[in-house]
């Protein structure tokens, strides 16, 4: 049972309560149909935080996707400007690794980077996050090897050492975005299921209580009680 039909059969619950009248007359405060509506008005402003906070993750992973596909392009670029300054070939090769650790393959015939790099993990959702975090990492090391090159002198701004940092430090920037993005937005997934389950007088805890008192009032057979009845409310197991 999702969330959304949690909130809807509560919804459902007052509606139900509010047309029995006077006769639905709790002693506890929580139970009344006021107290009740106020709870239902602060689920759905949850469930509103959540899928801001949603969109406002996606439009930062989608941006990031965007500037991150562009490294290719950019990364060869590096490359053919270096090859062209008549760079040794051992700083060619070096740079030409960390082009291949920044896509996740291997080079072939190629002796390991002299500086314990880890070989790149195999990019699944569990490891999303470090995947970018590396890619930048190595795009980061690429710069550095081109702008410590003295022959590396090109006239093209976003290839210059300074226009390369710049794309560097924006990475970077996207990533904390990003990180940033999931944990505000994993946040209110908190603070919604909190209404919803866990919170002291929770939206769960208020329906069964309601439940129990229109059996008690109306009784076991009765119509008002076979409709409350029929609303099912499940929470979700951890």
């Amino acid at each position: 049972m999702t969330h959304v039909k949690t909130a809807d059969a509560f919804s459902k619950l007052v509606g139900f309560c509010t047309g029995y009248g006077g006769k639905y007359n709790p002693g506890r405060p929580n139970l009344r149909i006021e107290s009740m509506s106020t709870q239902l008005d602060e689920v759905r402003q949850a469930f509103e935080g959540v899928k801001n906070a949603q969109a406002n993750l996606n439009n930062h992973v989608n941006k990031r996707k965007q500037k991150y596909d562009q490294l290719s392009r950019l990364a060869s670029s590096i490359l053919r400007s270096l090859e062209a300054s008549g760079a040794s070939a051992e700083k060619q090769d070096h740079a030409r690794q960390f082009v291949h650790l920044m896509m996740g393959s291997a080079p072939k015939n190629r002796a390991p980077i002299p500086s314990g790099e880890a070989k790149p993990e195999k990019k699944t959702r569990a490891n999303l996050q470090l995947a970018f975090v590396s890619k930048a990492d190595s795009f980061s090391k690429l710069v550095k090897a081109v702008s410590t090159e003295p022959l590396y002198v090109v006239n093209e701004p976003d290839l210059s050492p300074q226009g390369l940092t710049a794309v560097v430090t924006e990475l970077e920037q996207l990533n904390q975005q990003v990180d940033e993005a999931r944990k505000n937005w994993r946040n209110t997934l908190i603070a919604r299921n909190e209404l919803l389950y866990s919170k002291s007088r929770s939206l769960y805890d208020t329906a069964l209580a309601v439940k129990k008192y229109v059996r008690a009032i109306f009784g076991l057979d009765s119509a008002q009680y076979a409709q409350v009845k029929a609303l099912r409310f499940v929470k979700p197991t951890k």
